[in-house]
């Protein structure tokens, strides 16, 4: 059975990854979310996407080279920035958070958060480059789950496609494969490519989908999960 991750929240505007955009999917009946993570120059975990900070907010540069108490001033579509700490405070009942690990220099701290509260259950990590999601897992104490970065999704793709099964080598590390439904021209997401997937042991992640037809295309392929901006319209579809 398909479920559904909010990417980024709810957003009616430039709001994306603060506590409001999250409640709104949580109150769309979402249990699964999906964000990014940099580090403040003091250390703390925030969801924000970009490296930079001018195109949702309030401010301009570098993320990283501004303190907590900078990025206090600083609001996203008129909500505050959000932490980590803040988002798995709100929600305690979501089951998984999926974690997109932006750069190096927010590898320890993610790291230290995770085993501070425990949270190896409820955090899932992802990265373009998986040497950053492994790279925090190396500073756990205990398994969390990832997802390939591209470099191995690549190698995925092709076999699956060619060859019409992925060896359970490729995917032992993972839980998830997370793909987009298609790269410019290419299918990504095929029912070949699922049935590959989950036939060596991990799940099909579909990002980031926003229209109803191709949600109901991936549910007959049979996908694990869908990632979208719509909270309210995928969990129609799925529940439909």
């Amino acid at each position: 059975m398909t479920y559904a991750f909010s990417h980024r929240g709810v957003r009616h505007s430039d709001e994306e990854n603060t506590l409001v955009s999250f409640q709104r999917a949580v109150d769309a009946g979402v249990t699964h979310l999906e964000s990014d993570v940099h580090a403040s120059a003091d250390g703390t975990v925030y969801l924000f996407h970009d490296e930079t900070l001018d195109r949702v907010t309030t401010a301009t540069g570098k993320f990283s080279d501004r303190t907590d108490a900078e990025l206090a001033q600083i609001t996203a579509g008129g909500e505050a920035l959000c932490t980590l700490d803040e988002l798995l405070d709100a929600f305690p009942q979501v089951q998984v958070v999926n974690l997109d690990v932006k750069d190096e220099h927010v590898i320890g701290p993610l790291a230290e958060l995770i085993e501070r509260r425990a949270a190896h259950q409820q955090i899932a990590l992802a990265s373009f480059s998986s040497a950053r999601s492994h790279a925090v897992r190396h500073l756990l104490s205990a398994p969390i789950r990832r997802s390939p970065g591209q470099s191995e999704i690549i190698l995925i793709w092709l076999c699956a496609h060619l060859l019409g099964w992925v060896p359970k080598a490729l995917v032992k590390d993972f839980w998830a494969v997370q793909v987009p439904f298609k790269q410019a021209w290419l299918p990504v997401a095929t029912r070949r490519f699922t049935r590959a997937v989950q036939r060596a042991g991990a799940q099909v992640h579909v990002w980031v989908i926003n229209d109803e037809p191709t949600m109901k295309l991936l549910m007959d392929r049979k996908v694990d999960a869908i990632m979208s901006d719509d909270a309210a319209l995928l969990m129609k579809v799925l529940n439909s």
